[in-house]
């Protein structure tokens, strides 16, 4: 069994403002919220245990009663976030982390991952998706792709970690984290090798694996998953139109 993190933090930005709520996992999405629906799909996972947010704790109050969560205060970062969380719950397995801003995303998607993060013998693991695979589904929705030697791929928005990793790790993390929308700045970060590769599309996911592991002392891997919607996050108002249409069909 794996605990949970969800980050639910920051109260800003044209969605919110737009949807007048106090934060954009508040927002509505057929009869239930934006977090409501993810919660639902970890608690439908079968190997998820505690879960816990990170986020405004007033608006967010009606989440602990409807499905038995832990609430704690944003604070700082996103990193910082995960941290509190982390230690809050203490847990000695890995813990499975997410955004809040995910509703499309299934028990089955997140099982899948699960198990093909199996035997846990790595310390972070983060799931990637074919692009035709998220195109097929969300036609039309614009996404960050980054082309490899298998192929082109975008990021998923959760992953598993060991928690005994956070700490040590974070602040290395935090610059990762300050440009994850933007593949160029993150490319370079990972040094003039790998930009020589990305240029020449010969950069490996066993090439970048390791050189993500060596740069922040996180054993990491990457995981294929076959579900796009890991991938779907709610940013703009297109992406909510889409979660809109899509929540619609599948009712």
């Amino acid at each position: 069994m794996n605990d949970c993190i969800i980050l639910a933090g920051g109260g800003n930005g044209e969605l919110v403002q737009q949807e007048q709520v106090a934060n954009k996992a508040l927002i509505p999405l057929g009869d239930q919220t934006m977090i409501s629906h993810v919660i639902n799909a970890f608690r439908q996972v079968g190997q998820v245990n505690r879960i816990i947010v990170a986020g405004p704790v007033k608006e967010l109050a009606f989440l602990k009663e409807a499905f038995d969560v832990q609430l704690i205060p944003e604070e700082g970062t996103i990193l910082q976030n995960l941290l509190k969380a982390s230690r809050q719950l203490g847990s000695h397995s890995h813990v499975l982390v997410s955004s809040a801003d995910i509703p499309l995303v299934s028990a089955e998607a997140v099982r899948d991952f699960l198990e093909k993060c199996a035997p846990y013998d790595h310390d972070f693991y983060y799931p990637i998706v074919v692009r035709e695979s998220s195109e097929a589904l969300f036609p039309g929705v614009k996404r960050t792709y980054v082309t490899l030697a298998e192929g082109t791929y975008t990021g998923g928005n959760i992953f598993l970690v060991n928690p005994a990793k956070i700490e040590p790790t974070v602040p290395k993390m935090e610059k990762f984290m300050k440009d994850r929308k933007n593949p160029i700045k993150l490319i370079y970060l990972l040094g003039p090798e790998t930009v020589y590769k990305f240029l020449r599309k010969k950069a490996t996911i066993p090439y970048l694996e390791e050189r993500f592991s060596s740069l922040v002392d996180l054993k990491s891997r990457a995981v294929i998953s076959d579900y796009p919607a890991i991938s779907f996050d709610v940013d703009k108002p297109s992406d909510l139109e889409q979660a809109k249409q899509f929540i619609g069909l599948n009712r």
